[in-house]
């Protein structure tokens, strides 16, 4: 009863105008919207303090970000709200940054601790408020249309609400999925332009992919997913595929980029040799009548790194009789075929954007079609080797040019 009491007088003093509130943003509500507060309970029947949670530490350890004081007097979901969030100096403490705190505030660093990304939330809304560390310049994220995030719309609990793949790129997730409505995907771009910092948002959908891999050799398997990133002609950007491999936790552990434009032509497959799991990227390429053909085999380390198993290459071209002609070695070209051939053979396409055509899925051994964009079948005989049907398809190429 006396615990009731208490709210009672909590809530009489804030409808009182006796205590400070946070305001929404100025935005109009649809009716047909669920309208949810977040939960985050606390332990026990007590009222906590709002805490920071995250990653206080700067990786570098250069910043110590923290908050100071909360106000007692307007409790939401067991919390009392932070009045600022603070980043300092982690060795004097010196003030860098200062924003309003909130009933719940996150905070993750980039890999280098150049950015910082701060969630905050109050009682109805939600906002992530983007700070580089050179110049303290902050961008607050919006989506692709430049609208903040809706009202009623929160992060997720209990799963990462955001990730930096890279320094100035950074993955988020916004929705709290279920009943709460669902989860959204966006990649952001961050840089400092024009003395001011900038950001670019893409919104993407995420799709794991089948089969189940073990890339770092540690007996538990990864997740394989495909990100469909996609582009806005409003805003002038180009959407992309994105290959990521997460560990069990969800943790983002490695990813590749590719796309339908010519510059982003690639394909990865998943590969298996001698009882062992790899990502094997490979793909042929000829630009008049000279081609490169390459390919990598790699596992990855703990820290998601690339470990280079096996790797090989080769060049030539058709331009026979051209001054510019460099070299057309049979035995070396079939040599690379017959190595590259036999890892496809044992393997599962993951993605592939070659020749502009995105496709996923599939047997590896389908790519080993390779020499199509300049063999003619007539002229290869199933009967001889793979060495002398090259040396037989540079004939015709020798007899084509001189002609």
């Amino acid at each position: 009863m006396k615990r009731l009491l208490c709210v009672f007088i909590l809530l009489l003093l804030t409808a009182c105008g006796q205590q400070k509130t946070i305001e929404p943003p100025e935005q109009e509500i649809s009716p047909s919207k669920t309208q949810t507060e977040p939960e985050y309970p606390p332990e026990d029947d007590s009222i906590r303090a709002a805490a920071l949670e995250g990653e206080p530490l700067s990786p570098d350890g250069r910043f110590l970000a923290r908050v100071k004081g909360h106000s007692e007097g307007a409790a939401a979901a067991g919390l009392y709200p932070a009045d600022t969030v603070q980043i300092t100096d982690a060795e004097t403490g010196k003030v860098f940054w200062e924003g309003d705190g909130f009933y719940t505030q996150s905070i993750l660093w980039s890999p280098g601790g150049g950015f910082a990304a701060l969630a905050r939330s109050a009682r109805t809304w939600c906002f992530i408020t983007i700070i580089e560390t050179e110049g303290w310049r902050e961008w607050d994220f919006t989506l692709p249309d430049g609208s903040p995030i809706p009202e009623y719309t929160f992060l997720p609990y209990d799963e990462p609400w955001g990730v930096w793949r890279s320094e100035g790129g950074l993955d988020l997730t916004v929705g709290q999925g279920g009943d709460a409505g669902e989860q959204r995907y966006y990649t952001c771009a961050v840089e400092t332009r024009d003395e001011k910092l900038r950001g670019t948002v893409w919104e993407e959908t995420r799709e794991a992919l089948p089969g189940r891999y073990d890339f770092d050799h540690d007996g538990e398997p990864e997740i394989v997913e495909l990100a469909t990133v996609y582009g806005d002609e409003e805003q002038n950007t180009v959407g992309w595929y994105e290959l990521r491999v997460r560990t069990g936790d969800n943790r983002l552990y490695w990813s590749h980029s590719f796309a339908e434009a010519h510059p982003g032509w690639g394909a990865c497959f998943a590969c298996r040799v001698d009882g062992e799991d790899y990502l094997l990227r490979y793909l042929p390429t000829m630009y008049q009548g000279y081609a490169t053909y390459g390919y990598e085999l790699f596992s990855l380390s703990g820290p998601g790194e690339e470990v280079a198993a096996r790797e090989g290459s080769v060049s030539f071209d058709i331009n026979f009789g051209s001054p510019f002609h460099e070299s057309y070695d049979p035995g070396a070209i079939a040599a690379f075929l017959e190595e590259v051939h036999s890892l496809l053979e044992n393997s599962e396409l993951l993605l592939t954007t070659e020749s502009g055509v995105f496709r996923t899925g599939g047997p590896g051994a389908d790519f080993k079609d390779d020499l199509e964009c300049w063999a003619c079948e007539e002229y290869y005989d199933e009967n001889r080797s793979l060495k002398e049907n090259i040396q037989a398809i540079g004939e015709y190429w020798r007899e084509q040019r001189a002609g």
